[in-house]
C-alpha cells in the first residue's frame, strides 16, 4: 500500500476552506449542505476519509477533519463508497447503477461497469482482500460479484426461491481470505434475518440459517452471528443468541444463551478461540468456542450501546456510547480508558463504530492531532439529512431559513453563508411560514397519521395547538398569512382546518374524493386552492369553506404544487407536462407553457415584485441535472434555465429584492442562485 497517496484538490476554491463554493454550476453563489444520505469511509491508512453524498464525493484530511476535494459532482447521487484494501482506489456505486473505480490519487476513473440498462441502485459494496473483486448488492436483493476492472461479473450467488423481490441486504461481506462472501437478508417471505454463505468465485450457496449481525474469523474457517432463541414459542423472533459455524462443511459447532436482549456486536479474538457478544441487555459476554460455553460475563457499562473489539495486542475493549459521548472501555479489566473527548455527534464518533482497531491505535498513537470535540462537522455533513423544504427567506433579506423533517429550522446568513442557529433543534418540521415581523411559526404532521403540533420557534417548549383528527393526515399543510389558521390535507380529500389562538378546529374543505397534493392560501387569506389525485383543482372561501369554482386543468391531470402571486392576482400551477398560469378572480387560465417528459414543473414560486415565475423540475430517468426556469410571467418567455442539482427540487424561494433565488433538493442541499444577469430590476 502506498503511504504518500493524497487525492487531488478537484474543484477547490482558494480561500473557502468549507467547500461553500466548490464545484457551483454556472449561476450559483455558494451551496449551503453538503448532500443527503452520506457514507462515511475511511482510508486504510487512516490518513484521509471520503463521505459520498448525493452531490458528489466529499474528502477530508483524518488530522484536521477539513475538506480538501470534491469529486464526482458532475453526477453525484453516491449510494455507497469504499476503498479497496490496499488503498490505491476507491469503489462507488450511483443511482444510475454505475460502479466506478477512481484512483485514489489522482481521481482518474480506472473503470467504468452499468451491469443493467435499468435504474439498478447499489446498497453495499466490498472489495475482496486482494482487491482484486467487488461484491455488491443491489436494490433488488440481488448479490454479485464482479470484477470491475475487467467490467466482468464472476458470480452471481444464488439465493434459492424467492416471493418477495427487494433491496433486503443489510450486511454483505467477504471473509479475510476472499473464498466466501457472507449476508444477511431481512426477507419478507421468512421469519426473521437469514443469513447466507456462498463460495465467491461460483456463486453456489453454502450455509443458510437464521441469523444476523455475522463475523468471520480470522484465519476464515468460522462465522459467528446473533440467532433466535430456538425454545422461544411465543413467535417473537429475537436474535439474543449466538451461533458459530464451521463454514466449509456447514455445520454449527457452538450455541449459546444467556443474552436477555438482542445481541448487536460480535468478534473474535485474534486466535479465533474465543467470542466476544454485546447485547442490549447491557451486558458483554465473552464465549469459549472449543469448549462450547461462557467464559466470562461483564456487566458494568450502564449502556445498551455496547461495541466489543480486539487489539492488535489482543486486549478485549469496547465502545460504550453514552448520550453525549463514547467512552472506551478495557473489558476484562472492566475500566474506563483515559482519552480525548469522543462526542457522539462528531465524525470521530462515526468513525471510531465502523473502523474500531484503526481509530483506535491512532488515538493511541496521536492523542493531541487526530481526535478532537469536532462537532460541527458531522453536523455539517448531516445537516440535511432530509430534504430541505421549504425555504424562505426572512423580511430583512438577510436571513434564509429552511427545515427538513429531522432538523428544526436553520436560519442561514446570507453574506457570511454560515449557519446563525437553529430553531426548534429537537423537534420534527414539516413546514413553517415566517411572519412579516420575522417570527416563525413551525409545525409536525405526522404524514398517514392522525395527529400533529403546531409550535412559535421562539417558544420551542410550549406547543401553541395540538391537532388530532380520525384521518390518515399527509405533509401537504399551509398556513394563512397572518397565522392565526393552518389547513392540513389528508388522505381520503378533506381539508381540515384549524384556528390556531382559539385552538378550536374549524369546518373543513370537503369535496374532494382522493389524496390531496397541494393546499395554498392566498396572500389576503381570504381563499385557498387545492389540487388532488381525483383531478381536480378547487378554490374555497377560506372562511366559510364553501367551494368557489374549479381550476380548468388537462384530463387525467393532478395539480401538484401551487403559488399565488404577492399581489393576488394570478395563480400559477405545476402539474405533469405543463405550467399553468390562472387570473385569481376570473378564474380563466391566462398561460399554458408544455413541458417536456421530463422536465414537469413540481416546484413554484414568484418573485417579490410579480412579474416573474420560477420553476423546478422533478428527476425522471435520463436527466442528469435538474432545471430551474426563469419565466416572464407577461408573455411566458423562458428568460433564463439554471442547472445545478442532481434530483428533484422540492422548493424555490426568492430574497425580497428578487436579487438571489434559493433553491431546495431532494439531494439535501440549497443553492443560491444569482438572479441579476437575467431579471429586470432597475425600476423595482
Amino acid at each position: 500500500m502506498k503511504q504518500n497517496k493524497q487525492p487531488t484538490p478537484k474543484d477547490v476554491v482558494q480561500g473557502d476552506t468549507e467547500g461553500i463554493t466548490w464545484a457551483l454550476p454556472e449561476g450559483a453563489i455558494a451551496r449551503l449542505g453538503k448532500g443527503r444520505n452520506p457514507k462515511i469511509v475511511l482510508s486504510p491508512n487512516s490518513k484521509y476519509f471520503a463521505v459520498g453524498t448525493m452531490i458528489g464525493l466529499w474528502w477530508y484530511d483524518m488530522a484536521s477533519k477539513s475538506p480538501i476535494a470534491l469529486w464526482e459532482s458532475e453526477r453525484g447521487l453516491i449510494s455507497i463508497a469504499e476503498f479497496s484494501p490496499n488503498g490505491e482506489w476507491i469503489a462507488i456505486a450511483n443511482w444510475d447503477g454505475v460502479i466506478k473505480l477512481l484512483d485514489v490519487q489522482s481521481g482518474e476513473c480506472l473503470a467504468h461497469m452499468k451491469r443493467m440498462e435499468e435504474q439498478n441502485l447499489y446498497y453495499y459494496l466490498d472489495f475482496s482482500p486482494d482487491s482484486k473483486w467487488v461484491a455488491t448488492a443491489n436494490w433488488k436483493g440481488d448479490v454479485e460479484v464482479l470484477d470491475v476492472y475487467e467490467n466482468v461479473c464472476i458470480s452471481q450467488m444464488d439465493r434459492g426461491e424467492r416471493e418477495v423481490i427487494s433491496a433486503d441486504i443489510s450486511q454483505l461481506e467477504f471473509s479475510p481470505d476472499g473464498r466466501y462472501v457472507a449476508a444477511t437478508a431481512d426477507e419478507l417471505d421468512t421469519k426473521g434475518s437469514q443469513t447466507f454463505i456462498w463460495c465467491s468465485e461460483t456463486g453456489k450457496i453454502i450455509c443458510k440459517f437464521a441469523g444476523m449481525n455475522f463475523v468471520f474469523s480470522q484465519d476464515s474457517c468460522l462465522l459467528a452471528a446473533a440467532t433466535p432463541d430456538e425454545s422461544n414459542n411465543d413467535g417473537d423472533w429475537i436474535a439474543q443468541c449466538v451461533s458459530v459455524w464451521d463454514i466449509a462443511p456447514c455445520e454449527r459447532i457452538a450455541h449459546f444463551e444467556g443474552h436477555s436482549d438482542w445481541v448487536d456486536h460480535l468478534t473474535f479474538s485474534l486466535d479465533g478461540k474465543f467470542l466476544a457478544s454485546s447485547s442490549r441487555d447491557q451486558s458483554v459476554r465473552v464465549w469459549d468456542i472449543a469448549k462450547g460455553e461462557k467464559k466470562d460475563v461483564y456487566t458494568d457499562f450502564n449502556s445498551s450501546r455496547i461495541k466489543p473489539f480486539y487489539t492488535e495486542a489482543g486486549e478485549l475493549l469496547a465502545i460504550v456510547g453514552t448520550e453525549d459521548l463514547l467512552d472506551i472501555w478495557n473489558v476484562e479489566r472492566s475500566k474506563k480508558l483515559s482519552i480525548p473527548e469522543v462526542h457522539t455527534n462528531s465524525i470521530d464518533a462515526a468513525l471510531f463504530k465502523k473502523y474500531p482497531q484503526l481509530v483506535y491505535t491512532d488515538i493511541m498513537q496521536n492523542r493531541e492531532t487526530k481526535i478532537g470535540n469536532n462537532i460541527n462537522l458531522l453536523s455539517d455533513i448531516r445537516r440535511f439529512n432530509d430534504v430541505p423544504e421549504p425555504v424562505v427567506f426572512l423580511p430583512d433579506g438577510k436571513t434564509l431559513a429552511s427545515t427538513s423533517e429531522f432538523r428544526g429550522i436553520v436560519l442561514w446568513d446570507i453574506k457570511t453563508k454560515q449557519v446563525q442557529k437553529t430553531l426548534l433543534e429537537d423537534k420534527r418540521i414539516t413546514t413553517f411560514t415566517v411572519l412579516p415581523c420575522g417570527n416563525i411559526i413551525a409545525a409536525y404532521i405526522r404524514s398517514n397519521e392522525d395527529f400533529g403540533y403546531v409550535w412559535d420557534a421562539e417558544k420551542p417548549e410550549d406547543i401553541i395547538l395540538e391537532i388530532k383528527e380520525e384521518a390518515q393526515l399527509t405533509w401537504k399543510v399551509d398556513f394563512t398569512p397572518t397565522s392565526d389558521q393552518i389547513a392540513v390535507s389528508s388522505r381520503e380529500g378533506t381539508i381540515y382546518k384549524w384556528d390556531i389562538e382559539n385552538k378550536k378546529r374549524l369546518e373543513p374543505f370537503v369535496g374532494h374524493k382522493e389524496l390531496i397534493w397541494s393546499v395554498k392560501y392566498s396572500p389576503d387569506g381570504k381563499r385557498l386552492v387545492s389540487g388532488s389525485s381525483d383531478k381536480t383543482a378547487r378554490v374555497w372561501d377560506a372562511e366559510t369553506s364553501k367551494e368557489i369554482a374549479t381550476l380548468p386543468l388537462r384530463e387525467k391531470s393532478t395539480l401538484m404544487n401551487i403559488a399565488f402571486s404577492p399581489c393576488g392576482r394570478f395563480i400559477a400551477g405545476g402539474m405533469n407536462k405543463e405550467l399553468r398560469l390562472w387570473c385569481a378572480d376570473s378564474f380563466e387560465m391566462l398561460l399554458l407553457i408544455p413541458q417536456t417528459e421530463t422536465e414537469s414543473p413540481y416546484a413554484l414560486a414568484f418573485s417579490s415584485c410579480g412579474n416573474y415565475l420560477a420553476s423546478g423540475t422533478w428527476w425522471q430517468r435520463g436527466m442528469e441535472k435538474m432545471a430551474i426556469r426563469l419565466w416572464d410571467i407577461a408573455n411566458g418567455e423562458n428568460i433564463a434555465t439554471l442547472w445545478g442539482h442532481p434530483t428533484d427540487i422540492q422548493t424555490l424561494a426568492f430574497s425580497p429584492d428578487d436579487t438571489v433565488l434559493a433553491s431546495g433538493s431532494f439531494d439535501g442541499t440549497i443553492i443560491l442562485w444569482d438572479l441579476k444577469p437575467f431579471l429586470k430590476l432597475e425600476n423595482y
